[in-house]
């Protein structure tokens, strides 16, 4: 190898390295860790999910998971790595309630009851990944 060739391998690394994991062209990349659990959302344990709008933080996933509850009967579950900046946690927006998921980092923001598409005026085209979520009445599964 020339002396030009390995300069280059060190700074083509870190590109790579420093890539976003959802490039402007709408081509994601977000890690997505194994997550399946249940909760009793009426529970008083579980007392983020009692009402309708409420929501509660879980460990799972790859950043961790985010479940809202959208209606008496429905729940949203969403990973919380922000599709921009994976190693950046999105959160429940302070300004906007638990419609939205906002990321502190990029300043992107997700609909919650849109399937965790972006909000206009964020950074990524990207949606959030959403979880699977089944409802019995008694018991919230999420997987």
């Amino acid at each position: 190898m020339s002396r030009n060739t390995l300069a280059f391998i060190p700074l083509a690394a870190l590109f790579c390295l420093a890539a976003p994991s959802c490039e402007r062209n709408g081509h994601c990349h977000i890690p997505v860790g194994e997550t399946s659990f249940s909760v009793f959302p009426n529970d008083a344990s579980y007392h983020g999910l009692n009402a309708v709008g409420g929501y509660m933080y879980f460990i799972g996933g790859h950043r961790g998971v985010v479940v809202i509850r959208t209606e008496q009967n429905a729940f949203a579950a969403y990973e919380r790595s922000c599709p921009l900046d994976t190693n950046t946690s999105v959160r429940v927006s302070d300004a906007l309630g638990s419609a939205v998921l906002e990321c502190p980092k990029c300043g992107s923001r997700f609909s919650v009851y849109t399937s965790g598409i972006p909000l206009e005026g964020s950074g990524t085209p990207c949606s959030l990944y959403q979880y699977g979520t089944t409802y019995d009445g008694n018991t919230l599964f999420v997987y």
